[in-house]
């Protein structure tokens, strides 16, 4: 039997083919998971992937709920805040935390763009990167903490899934600063068809957990990054890699206050 008809037999068409590997490709740059081989995918799909990125965080949201859930059996909602805000990081990898802290160190440099883009290269996590973390990670405390009931399942099914939205709507009509690495691809053409993609993957997650509140976190995370973009255009004239997962972590600590509001 040929390759084609091996195809026929499991009922997967090259278009669905094309979006599962999509999806997984979204899945291995948000999450720790070894969902990526070492086989390389074309850049096209690559640039396509991004469009699932709020996909991928709503996933991560529903395995929140589910593990506070079962962590609601035995503990209270302190610590059970605590777990749910450290395996958000774990899970990610605190690949987005150190883009946060790695961003405003660089607001150090000022207009230095030369080295701003050396502080963001730099592993080490200075005065203002520290401090944006412990802001960052006390605010999602503080608000999960107040949340019980269906309010806390459905910010933390909704809160992650908002965050990766805001990494792709920061980057629309940007330039990336960097001559190379994954930022460049990601940001390749058909950002009108990601754009698409994404909204709509938001638009049903918000139809599952319609609230005022959800409402008013949707439109924080809609008009947030459009702020950050121009606060980056200002100020080095462009985008890279940490920038984005700034805006993501931003934008997910918002949505986090104003779900428990």
């Amino acid at each position: 039997m040929n390759g084609e008809g091996q195809g026929e037999d499991f009922g997967l068409s090259e278009e669905s083919s094309g979006l599962f590997e999509e999806i997984r490709l979204a899945l291995g740059f948000l999450t720790i998971l070894p969902v990526i081989d070492s086989t390389p995918a074309a850049e096209e799909t690559v640039a396509a992937s991004f469009a699932w990125f709020p996909l991928v965080g709503f996933a991560i949201g529903l395995a929140l709920c589910l593990e506070d859930w079962f962590l609601g059996i035995r503990l209270g909602l302190t610590v059970r805040s605590v777990i749910d805000v450290l395996s958000l990081t774990i899970v990610t990898g605190a690949i987005h935390l150190d883009a946060l802290a790695d961003t405003a160190d660089a607001l150090g440099a000022g207009s230095d763009r030369t080295r701003a883009l050396e502080i963001m290269r730099d592993s080490t996590i200075g005065t203002y990167g520290a401090l944006a973390l412990i802001f960052d990670l006390m605010l999602k405390f503080s608000a999960l903490a107040t949340l019980t009931g269906w309010r806390r399942y459905a910010a933390l099914f909704f809160v992650p899934g908002l965050g990766r939205w805001a990494m792709v709507t920061v980057t629309q009509g940007i330039d990336y600063l960097r001559p190379s690495g994954a930022g460049t691809t990601l940001l390749g053409s058909g950002s009108r068809g990601r754009m698409f993609r994404a909204a709509v993957t938001v638009a049903i997650a918000l139809a599952l957990v319609l609230s005022p509140r959800a409402i008013a976190a949707t439109l924080m995370a809609l008009i947030t990054p459009v702020l950050i973009r121009s606060f980056y255009a200002r100020w080095l004239g462009g985008i890279t890699g940490d920038m984005i997962g700034a805006c993501g972590e931003i934008v997910e600590v918002i949505a986090f206050v104003v779900m428990a509001s």
